[in-house]
C-alpha cells in the first residue's frame, strides 16, 4: 500500500477534469503470498466464530456471548495489524479487511468490534507514535491485553469542530483532568484504554482539541449508557462520563503527531508522505465500514440466487422472469463494485481522497444489494430469521442484514456529509490551494455507449463546473452552499467509481460486470446531474428550504401532522421551573424561550448540576444528554413535557422521582 501525496489522487484528477486511466493501470491485486496469510486469519475467526458465536442468540440477548472477547484477544485477533513481536497478527491492511468482512458475514456487532479495535484502538497509534513515554506504554496495554477504543463524539454532535469535554491542567502541568461526556462510543462499554478528545485551553488563552490516553478504571470514569440501536445489536457501543478524570501529562498525544485529525473527517490534516493520523483515520473509518459492506453484499447476492433457485410461480421458474434475473444482475454488480474499489483504496497510490469518497460508495453500494434483496423475498425476507425457523422455512437473516446494514450509513459520517466534506476537500486542494489547477479539457455531451468515453466527458464537466465556482466564489461562499457541494461530492465519487471498476475489468476480462455496474452508474449520475444543474440555475428558487423554515417555525398547517398519536404539548409549569433553573445556574434574572445553554456559557458539568436540580423540582430524573441534546428553554421543555408526566412536589429526598430514558 502506498500513500505518497507526491502522486496524483485519480479522484482530484477527476476534479480538475481529466480521467487518468493511466494511474489506474495496471489494476493493483494482491500479492498470492499474502492472500495466502489472509486465508489463514480468516480460518481462524470463522472456527472461533462457529464454536462461539450463535448469531440470533447475540440479537436476542443484545450482547456478545461471555468470554468472548478473551478469546479473539488470545487468537490475536484484537491485534490483527500489530507486529508479531507484541503478540499481534502483523496482517496487512487488505487482510485486515478480510477478516472484518468474514466477521460481518455471520455477526456484524462481532465485525464492529474487531474493525473499531483494530482500526482506532490504541495498538493502531503505535504505526505513527515517536519512541517515548507514550509510545512504551500503549505497546505494555498491547502486549497485556486490552480492549480499546477512541471516544470523539459528543452529545452536541461529531460534526461540531469544538468539543465540550475540557482538560485543565494541575500539579503545574503535570496532569490533565478531564470532564465532560461521550456517547456512540463504539468499544466504549467494554474498554479498558480509550483515547478521549478534549478542549485543551492553553496559558495565552487560545486552544485546541487534543487527545488523551485514559484508563478506564480511573476513578471518575463511568460507563453510564449502552447503546441499543435498530441494528448491531450486541455491539458494545456505549456513553461515557469523565468527572474529573486524572490523566498524566505524558499520556497527552505528543503535538508533533496530533494534527487535528479528529475534527477532520475526511483526512484532510494528512499532511506526512507515509502514514500519519489523518490517513490513519480514513484507513480506520474504511475499516468498519467497506469489509462489512462487501460482506452485506455478498450475503444479498447469495441469499437472492438461493430463493430465486427454489421458487417458481405458477410452475415457472423465477430465475425465469426478466425482472429477477436484472435485480440479481444488478447485485452482483454491487458486489464487483464494492470490492474493486476496497482493492483500490488499500493498494492504489495516494488514495487518502478515494477512502473519503468510498465510504458512500461502499455502504451505499450495500445498502442497494440488500434492499434489493428484501424486495425479491418479499414477506420472508421481513420475516425475522427466528419466526422462519419456528415453521420450518430457511433462517435466512436478510431483516437482520438490512437493519445492520443502515448501521454503515451513519458510523464515520451521514451520507450528506461525507459528500460535501470530500468535495470541500478536493475543491480546496485541487483549485484554492496556492497552485490552482490548469488545463481543464474542454466538455461536451457523450452520447456513446462507451462508458469510458462517458467517465472522460463528465469528468471534464465536473472540471469545468469546479473551476467557474472556485473562480466565481471564495470557498467560504462556496461552501455555505451545502447541497450544491454535496451534489458535486456524489458526482466525483460515482465516476470515481466507474473509472475504478472499468480498470479493474480491463485486467480481469470481467466486462459484463463492469458493464453493469456502470450502467446503474450513470443512471445515478444523469439524475444528479440534473440536480446540480438545477441548483447552479441563477433563478432557482429552494421551494423546499422555504417549507422546511415554515415548519421549523411551527408555521406549517397543523394538518401535516393530524391524527398523530404524540404528547408534544408544553406544560407552562415545567417551562417555568426548566426557566427559574436557567436563570439560578447561569446568574442571570430572565431567560427566553429560544436561548441556548451552550451560548450562556454551558457546558457537560453544569449540565450534570441543572439535571440534579430538575430532579429535585420536577421529580423527574433527567439524563445529562437530555440537556445537552435540547439546549434551549422551548426544547428542553417540550422533550420534558412529551414524556407525559407532570411536575410532582418537592419532597424530602424525592422518594417519587422518575425515571426518563
Amino acid at each position: 500500500m502506498t500513500s505518497s501525496d507526491t502522486s496524483p489522487s485519480v479522484l482530484q484528477e477527476l476534479y480538475m477534469g481529466r480521467a487518468r486511466w493511466d494511474l489506474l493501470t495496471p489494476f493493483p491485486e494482491q500479492d498470492p503470498a499474502d492472500r495466502l496469510v489472509g486465508d489463514n486469519a480468516v480460518a481462524l475467526l470463522t472456527g472461533l466464530l462457529h464454536r462461539r458465536v450463535d448469531p440470533e442468540q447475540v440479537e436476542a440477548a443484545g450482547r456478545l456471548p461471555g468470554g468472548l472477547l478473551a478469546e479473539l484477544q488470545d487468537c490475536g485477533l484484537l491485534r490483527l495489524m500489530i507486529e508479531p513481536a507484541l503478540g499481534g497478527l502483523g496482517l496487512s491492511w487488505p487482510n485486515a479487511c478480510r477478516v472484518v468482512e468474514a466477521a460481518a458475514s455471520w455477526s456484524m456487532p462481532v465485525a464492529f468490534t474487531l474493525s473499531i479495535h483494530n482500526g482506532f484502538g490504541s495498538g493502531s497509534y503505535l504505526q505513527v507514535l515517536p519512541p517515548g513515554p507514550l509510545r512504551s506504554l500503549i505497546a505494555e496495554r498491547v502486549v497485556a491485553g486490552i480492549v480499546s477504543a477512541a471516544a470523539d463524539a459528543e452529545v452536541t454532535g461529531a460534526a461540531n469542530q469544538a468539543r465540550t469535554t475540557v482538560a485543565v491542567p494541575v500539579e503545574d502541568g503535570r496532569a490533565y483532568l478531564l470532564t465532560g461526556e461521550k456517547l456512540f462510543i463504539g468499544n466504549g462499554a467494554v474498554a479498558d484504554f480509550v483515547d478521549v478528545s478534549a478542549t485543551l485551553v492553553n496559558d495565552d488563552g487560545s486552544s485546541a482539541v487534543r487527545l488523551f490516553f485514559v484508563d478506564t478504571h480511573s476513578p471518575g470514569f463511568e460507563v453510564v449508557h449502552t447503546h441499543e440501536f435498530m441494528g448491531l445489536r450486541g455491539a458494545p457501543i456505549g456513553m461515557l462520563r469523565l468527572d474529573g478524570v486524572r490523566v498524566a501529562a505524558e499520556r497527552l498525544m505528543p503535538e508533533s503527531v496530533d494534527q487535528d485529525w479528529r475534527m477532520r473527517p475526511d483526512g484532510s490534516g494528512s499532511a506526512a508522505p507515509d502514514i500519519d493520523l489523518g490517513r490513519l483515520a480514513l484507513l480506520g473509518r474504511h475499516l468498519v465500514i467497506a469489509p462489512p459492506s462487501l460482506a452485506v453484499a455478498r450475503s444479498a447476492l447469495r441469499w437472492a440466487r438461493e430463493f430465486v433457485t427454489r421458487r417458481s410461480i405458477d410452475g415457472r421458474g423465477l430465475g425465469e422472469y426478466e425482472e429477477i434475473r436484472r435485480s440479481v444482475g444488478e447485485t452482483a454488480a454491487e458486489v464487483y463494485a464494492i470490492e474493486s474499489i476496497q482493492l483500490w483504496c488499500l493498494l492504489g497510490a495516494n488514495t487518502s481522497p478515494e477512502l473519503t469518497a468510498a465510504k458512500n460508495l461502499t455502504s451505499l453500494a450495500a445498502w442497494r444489494a440488500i434492499d434489493r434483496t428484501m424486495s425479491l423475498l418479499g414477506g420472508e425476507g421481513y420475516e425475522t430469521a427466528r419466526s422462519k425457523a419456528a415453521r420450518g422455512a430457511q433462517p435466512l437473516p436478510v431483516e437482520r442484514c438490512l437493519r445492520d446494514a443502515r448501521s454503515l450509513r451513519v458510523a464515520g459520517g451521514v451520507d450528506v456529509m461525507i459528500d460535501r466534506w470530500s468535495a470541500e476537500t478536493n475543491l480546496t486542494k485541487c483549485y484554492y490551494s496556492s497552485e490552482p489547477a490548469t488545463g481543464n479539457p474542454p466538455w461536451s455531451e457523450v452520447r456513446s455507449d462507451s462508458h469510458r468515453e462517458y467517465v472522460e466527458a463528465n469528468a471534464a464537466r465536473l472540471g469545468q463546473i469546479c473551476h467557474t465556482l472556485t473562480r466565481d466564489m471564495t470557498s467560504a461562499e462556496l461552501f455555505s452552499r451545502q447541497r450544491t457541494t454535496a451534489l458535486i461530492g456524489r458526482i466525483g465519487g460515482e465516476l470515481l467509481g466507474m473509472a475504478i471498476v472499468l480498470a479493474r475489468s480491463a485486467s480481469h476480462g470481467t466486462m459484463d460486470l463492469a458493464d453493469a455496474a456502470c450502467s446503474a452508474a450513470r443512471r445515478r449520475l444523469d439524475g444528479l446531474w440534473c440536480e446540480l444543474t438545477a441548483e447552479l440555475t441563477p433563478t432557482a428558487d429552494d421551494v423546499a428550504g422555504r417549507v422546511g423554515d415554515r415548519w421549523l417555525a411551527d408555521a406549517e398547517p397543523a394538518c401535516l401532522t393530524s391524527d398523530v398519536v404524540t404528547s408534544l404539548d408544553a406544560h407552562t409549569e415545567i417551562e417555568a421551573t426548566v426557566a427559574a433553573t436557567w436563570c439560578e445556574l447561569f446568574g442571570v434574572a430572565a431567560v427566553g424561550p429560544d436561548d441556548d445553554f451552550f451560548a450562556l456559557g454551558g457546558h457537560s458539568m453544569l449540565a450534570v448540576r441543572m439535571a440534579s436540580r430538575l430532579r429535585d423540582d420536577l421529580g423527574l430524573r433527567v439524563p445529562v444528554r437530555l440537556i445537552m441534546e435540547n439546549p434551549t428553554v422551548a426544547g428542553l421543555t417540550l422533550c420534558l413535557a412529551g414524556t407525559g408526566l407532570s411536575p410532582s412536589p418537592k419532597t424530602e429526598g424525592n422518594p417519587g422521582v422518575r425515571n426518563l430514558h
